[in-house]
């Protein structure tokens, strides 16, 4: 590297004067510019995300990312022909997993509303960010969507450590939030310049945008995180000694991030990881209340029923009377928010609804089901009555 510089500066004299900068920046933006008309990368597809089916198999949707390794923004779906009523499911792995789906269970409940066939489009991504969320509610509200519903993960939602994960999500933070006065400050900081640059370039040069999907080494690392195309059978998922573990919180995809922050000891006492989950779900961050509030605000201005309910908890590990009392501070919180709704479309369910189906609960850990259907039913009627707001003569069947 040291004898290319030396060949750059001493020889061709580049970047020795601004006028030699400059020449360099015209070129690199010449053959941005070039190579974009030459390769054409293929623009991508909604197939191009991989995931395995639902079990039971479902009618669901499960929308790709506009770029391969930027999991914030959805391709559109394609229109249907027979105009259903379209309902946009956003979350987290608690609503997708494997082949257990919520949105899937549900859809195999309601066949339609108002005479309209529903049609669930699913705006998941691993471990949504308050960010996150906000950025597929933006892009169900641009596919025109006639409802939404919002899984509300009690720890990714308010965790300050989790503000800070996923750079490489944040390259899509300039849209969002440099677009109200009010986030100004979360976006400074939560955006670096480099965000901006690679936003700016993305948008410019179609070779710049596809750099992730022409990139082998990304799109595995990608693969390897996304939650509904890992694939692995679910019984190899919970493992045969799932019996013998402390069921407030056992070996499962919680650890993988108490063990990303808190390293491999975390692992040596279940006591002490309840604990730590505690906290996560305690957590007081300034920038998940901002971007909390923004959320209910955008879901009031979509103009369209939104429900937004926090998703149950495991009867185990509601069993524990730590676990307990965060869950308690949990719907303190979002009560507290959901006193701020003003519109009489968007509904949010802060309660935890583990104890209206938890004789028939079956779970993997604190939020992952083996069988979704019994929440499922918990929410049909739910939800069919959020979208009577909108269309009060109209009924679901």
């Amino acid at each position: 590297m040291n004898r290319v510089i030396t060949l750059l500066t001493g020889r061709l004299g580049v970047f020795r004067t601004w006028a030699s900068f400059g020449r360099v920046v015209v070129w690199v933006v010449v053959w941005c510019a070039v190579l974009s008309l030459l390769v054409a990368p293929r623009t991508p597809q909604l197939a191009d995300r991989e995931h395995p089916p639902d079990v039971p198999v479902s009618d669901v949707r499960y929308l790709g990312p506009t770029s391969h390794q930027d999991l914030a923004g959805f391709i559109a779906p394609d229109e249907a022909s027979d105009e259903p009523f379209t309902v946009a499911w956003i979350g987290g792995s608690e609503v997708k997993l494997n082949g257990v789906s919520v949105a899937g269970e549900v859809s195999n409940r309601l066949t339609a509303f108002g005479g309209r066939r529903i049609q669930i489009d699913a705006y998941t991504l691993i471990a949504p960010r308050p960010i996150d969320v906000l950025r597929a509610l933006d892009s169900a509200r641009a596919n025109g969507v006639d409802a939404v519903v919002i899984s509300i993960n009690a720890v990714w939602l308010t965790d300050e450590w989790s503000m800070r994960e996923w750079p490489n999500l944040d390259v899509s933070n300039i849209g969002t939030l440099w677009s109200r006065p009010s986030a100004w400050p979360w976006a400074a900081s939560l955006t670096s310049p480099a965000d901006a640059v690679w936003r700016v370039t993305r948008a410019a040069f179609s070779i710049v945008e596809a750099q992730n999907r022409l990139n082998e080494h990304a799109r595995d690392v990608v693969d390897a995180i996304d939650v509904i195309a890992r694939g692995e059978d679910l019984d190899a998922a919970v493992g045969p000694d799932r019996d013998e573990l402390d069921p407030r919180l056992p070996s499962d995809a919680t650890e993988f991030w108490l063990v990303q922050e808190y390293g491999p000891s975390v692992m040596d006492n279940a006591t002490r990881r309840v604990a730590l989950m505690v906290e996560g779900l305690d957590d007081d961050s300034p920038v998940a209340d901002a971007l909390n509030l923004r959320l209910i605000e955008d879901a009031e201005a979509a103009a369209v029923p939104v429900f937004l309910y926090v998703h149950p908890f495991s009867p185990d590990a509601l069993a524990d009377p730590d676990f307990a009392i965060a869950a308690q501070q949990v719907e303190a919180y979002w009560t507290q928010l959901a006193r701020r709704v003003t519109s009489p479309l968007v509904e949010v369910e802060p309660q935890v609804l583990t104890s209206l189906f938890a004789d028939r609960a079956n779970y993997i850990d604190v939020v992952h089901m083996v069988d979704a259907g019994p929440f499922a039913e918990v929410l049909v009627p739910r939800l069919c009555a959020n979208w009577q707001t909108a269309n009060p003569t109209k009924e679901c069947s």
